[in-house]
């Protein structure tokens, strides 16, 4: 039996998960587990462009239904994170690891679409210790050249997890085949080089979306945290008109949990079914 999320005039449609925290499905030669590291909603606040009543109808209520979410690929004997969520408190990550009997030592690689707090802070421990002590680090090299000489609490954070992984980042160009079977994809706008990842059967999409409910319908409004909205707009809009012209399953660590879902085009907008 699938299960319904209605948002206004937005339309998920979930199907079958035992637990949304984790979900795994196989997508041609990967098996990909979603997990949830943390539940979330987004606010009003962050779309100050929408008045507060159509952010409502869109939204179902106060807050746009969200979520931070992780994923792992197995192919081949890898394991392959792509981000690693808030860390410490906040975040499951290494609790869902555990869960699916995964040591943190048995994790190769992690792609990183961008090094925003809630996708690196799980990559190192209150210490400033390495969370995951033999994996690899990937980050495109225009988002690694912005995070090294950024300032504020974000560069801070990026500094350390760079730190932490010394010897072991890797940086790569966009259209760079990154891991077999896995290429880069030119995803500039939210950050300087934040990054989608194709499988060739699912776009590890990063922040593309960041309350699904509203920039479905209204792929033209950005969340506050884009740091170049112009950017980002069309940059949302490639990719979803991709995943709907490909019928190309779409993994976002915003969409609400397991948050995998498919993408439709509905008049100037879209809507999404959950896998």
């Amino acid at each position: 039996m699938k299960r319904w999320l209605l948002a206004g005039a937005a339309m998920l449609t979930l199907g079958n998960a035992a637990e949304p925290e984790l979900s795994s499905s196989r997508f041609g030669e990967f098996e990909v587990t979603a997990i949830q590291d943390a539940a979330t909603t987004m606010r009003q606040t962050l779309f100050a462009a929408l008045p507060e009543q159509e952010f409502r109808r869109l939204a179902g209520g106060d807050a746009a239904p969200a979520s931070v979410n992780v994923f792992l690929l197995k192919r081949n004997g890898k394991q392959i994170l792509a981000d690693t969520g808030y860390g410490g408190s906040r975040g499951a990550l290494t609790a869902r690891l555990g869960q699916l009997d995964i040591a943190l030592e048995k994790i190769d690689f992690i792609l990183l679409t961008h090094m925003h707090g809630d996708h690196i802070g799980g990559l190192i421990d209150a210490a400033g210790k390495a969370v995951f002590p033999t994996a690899t680090l990937l980050v495109s090299a225009p988002e690694l050249a912005f995070w090294q000489k950024a300032s504020g609490s974000g560069g801070e954070l990026a500094r350390k997890v760079l730190a932490a992984y010394a010897g072991r980042v890797k940086s790569f160009q966009y259209g760079d085949e990154v891991l077999p079977g896995i290429r880069a994809l030119d995803a500039a706008g939210h950050t300087p080089g934040h990054t989608v990842f194709d499988t060739g059967s699912l776009l590890i999409v990063g922040d593309l979306l960041h309350a699904a409910a509203i920039q479905l319908p209204k792929p033209e409004l950005c969340a506050s945290y884009d740091m170049d909205p112009e950017k980002s707009v069309q940059t949302r809009r490639r990719f979803l008109d991709l995943a709907a012209d490909a019928k190309r399953p779409v993994a976002g660590m915003h969409l609400p949990a397991p948050g995998i879902v498919l993408i439709h085009r509905s008049g100037n907008g879209y809507t999404a079914t959950f896998r």
